[in-house]
């Protein structure tokens, strides 16, 4: 499996010139859809957040604070 990254101009997926060695075959399609990424980005972000404190808050790793 090879991932690249293409564009959809709102008919056809324009794929990079640059691509070789690749056989013909079926492909899946993905479409990023930003806003909604960035949100769910956050919210994972948010939920880390409480057990990252409780791995990073510790008097071993303190002496590393002052550097």
């Amino acid at each position: 499996m090879r991932a690249v990254k293409a564009r959809f101009d709102g008919k056809r997926i324009i794929l990079p010139s640059d691509i070789s060695g690749v056989p013909p075959g079926d492909v899946i399609v993905v479409f990023h859809d930003a806003e909604s990424a960035d949100r769910e980005t956050h919210a994972w972000m948010k939920a880390q957040e409480a057990s990252f404190a409780k791995v990073w808050d510790n008097d071993e790793d303190a002496v590393y604070d002052s550097l």
